[in-house]
């Protein structure tokens, strides 16, 4: 039976409630309970401070989760305010808009993010700019191209001579147009970006304890490697997870 698309939000709502709810048990620190393998009590074990770390996964997986879905939205608006105005205004601008895409779309976002983040504050505000900078490249010319493409269709031609102003044509048919397309691109991107927000974390950047993130947690799991193996491979596998359950949306979008 096909889930209907109304219950997805619902679903998303519960799971940021019950995210809120648990985040300070996923912090309650119990030295004398340091390092327990996995048991009925504690189903995937305590970490090196004693925390229940299936309550630091969840926490962590939506704490990941949610700021890929707040970076992913800023990099989309950005990019379609942007990516409109340069198929709209056309001339100098569009030459600035496009050598700009080029420019951020020739580096890798990871390497951009490093950079601007050596700019601002190292912080999850400053994680989120510099992650919507690195990806903005590929969203600004995707938006530009699908605008230009746009404007020569007859829906867009039709409405124009039917009394509609270019702005009330840009957002009642060209906007719309342009986010129905949207769908295959964020579902490709949404793994990749998920891992880079990871990365970042593992490597010290972005995310700062005691704030749970899969990254996060994941670096502090490596130290126990041999003694208390769950510490990394759990996180890992939700990694791997959820950027598979992306790739497989992806799929479905551009059949």
């Amino acid at each position: 039976m096909k889930i209907k698309y109304w219950i997805w939000p619902i679903i998303i709502i519960v799971l940021a409630i019950l995210a809120y709810a648990l985040y300070d048990n996923a912090n309650d620190i119990h030295q004398s309970e340091a390092l327990i393998p996995p048991s009925l009590h504690h189903l995937l074990g305590t970490d090196d401070l004693g925390r229940d770390f299936l309550t630091r996964l969840f926490v962590g997986s939506m704490v990941t989760l949610g700021l890929t879905t707040l970076i992913l939205i800023g990099t989309v608006v950005l990019g379609l305010i942007l990516g409109l105005m340069s198929a709209l205004i056309g001339r100098w601008f569009d030459s600035m808009m496009m050598a700009a895409a080029d420019m951020l779309i020739a580096l890798p976002a990871i390497i951009i993010a490093l950079v601007v983040l050596g700019f601002v504050n190292n912080s999850i505000i400053g994680l989120c700019l510099a992650l919507i900078i690195g990806w903005l490249g590929r969203y600004l010319r995707y938006f530009r191209n699908l605008a230009r493409d746009a404007q020569t269709q007859p829906f867009v031609k039709y409405a124009s001579l039917s009394g509609l102003s270019k702005v009330q044509t840009t957002i009642h048919h060209v906007i719309p147009h342009l986010l129905s397309n949207v769908m295959a691109l964020v579902t490709a991107d949404f793994g990749k970006l998920m891992l880079s927000i990871s990365g970042l974390a593992f490597i010290g950047l972005g995310v700062k304890p005691p704030l749970p993130e899969l990254g996060a947690i994941l670096y502090d799991g490596k130290s126990y490697f041999y003694s208390a193996p769950w510490l990394f491979f759990f996180p890992g596998v939700l990694l791997g997870g959820f950027a598979l359950i992306c790739q497989i949306l992806n799929r479905r979008f551009i059949r």
